[in-house]
């Protein structure tokens, strides 16, 4: 079903509940033609059930993600359920000692309609305050998306540069060793827009994270590394499990396993993917055999240690990998490894 689809039945629902709300005030009016007490408690519920229905429209029009408007919904109906129950309970219990209070549909509505009035602020607060955090987590990306390119370019140019100043000394025996080393640049150049083009997707459309078929991905890239890269070793150890993740995984363990490779100082460089499942969540680890990254591109990538101008980290793969990762609830994180490296992702298993 369209997002959009779910953000508007689940509005929907919040301004179904208003309009009931109004219903029964009216219903009462007429039909009891209560004293001015009850007119005026008649109003008051009709004016909440009228701010019900005009908050599902604001909740829809709102940039609430689709999670976010089911979240509200799920507030609001459960400030029905809840004060129902309990007054379904008083109710119940006043009619076995006593006798039930006059038009008790009429009264116990009004309180419904107080209870989910109040649970959806309570959601729309919720929303507002996940909404914060992506915001600030978004503002995170841009800092260090720009930091990277910064010094990437800056890294990429004073190359080229170099690479102009040795073609115009160089001889003809050394003129193939620097178009290989202009090829490279421009490779790492292609690279860099990639990753960046990932990236500004995944703020401009943020990913719903689903059912996700790891062990088809893995498969896929692994294939397709193995033809790219002969001479690397890569093991595959893959447990039937299903993560609440999307296509953005792949990308993540593909960059996972080829930065593995491409910083294996070793002729035959080895990489190794394991997934399973353990306490209800997917485990997805890649370990190699090369040289360890730094504790302080570890530490930044993971929020142990405060982005600064000196330490971004030199990269922007293990940037994107975090970002996906956040992208579907995940967790990122190193294991110990006494001669290589070990990166951990763990996602929520589907239900």
């Amino acid at each position: 079903m369209h997002t959009d689809t779910w953000r508007a039945g689940a509005s929907a629902t919040i301004s179904l509940t208003g309009v009931v709300v109004v219903a029964v005030m009216v219903r009462h009016v007429l039909d009891a033609q209560p004293p001015l007490s009850g007119w005026l408690l008649a109003g008051f519920g009709g004016l909440v059930g009228a701010a019900l229905v005009a908050a599902g429209y604001v909740v829809y029009r709102a940039e609430f993600t689709r999670r976010q408007t089911l979240g509200i919904a799920g507030w609001n109906v459960l400030g029905i359920v809840v004060i129902g129950a309990a007054l379904g309970l008083l109710y119940a219990y006043q009619s076995a000692v006593a006798v039930l209070p006059a038009a008790p549909v009429f009264s116990g509505t009004v309180v419904v309609a107080v209870s989910a009035v109040a649970h959806v602020l309570i959601g729309v607060n919720d929303a507002r305050r996940i909404r914060a955090r992506q915001l600030a987590r978004e503002r995170e990306k841009l800092d260090v998306l720009s930091r990277l390119v910064r010094h990437n370019l800056r890294t990429e140019a004073q190359r080229l540069y170099s690479y102009a100043t040795r073609v115009r000394m160089a001889d003809d025996e050394a003129t193939d060793d620097l178009a290989d080393d202009v090829h490279g640049s421009g490779e790492r150049l292609a690279a860099l827009h990639g990753h960046i083009t990932t990236i500004r997707n995944l703020v401009d459309s943020p990913p719903e994270p689903r059912p996700y078929d790891v062990s088809s991905a893995v498969a896929d890239v692994v294939t397709d590394l193995r033809e790219e890269y002969p001479d690397a070793t890569i093991d595959v150890t893959v447990t039937d499990a299903t993560p609440a993740a999307g296509d953005y995984l792949a990308d993540a363990i593909r960059e996972l396993v080829e930065n593995a490779i491409e910083h294996n100082d070793s002729d035959e460089p080895w990489v190794g993917v394991e997934v399973a499942t353990a306490d209800g969540r997917v485990e997805i680890a890649v370990r190699d055999d090369g040289p360890e990254i730094p504790e302080v591109e570890r530490a930044t990538v993971t929020g142990e240690r405060e982005i600064t101008q000196l330490s971004h980290g030199s990269g922007v793969g293990l940037w994107l990998v975090r970002w996906i990762v956040d992208a579907y609830d995940g967790r990122l994180s190193f294991g110990g490894r006494e001669d290589g490296n070990e990166v951990l992702l763990s996602f929520p298993r589907s239900r």
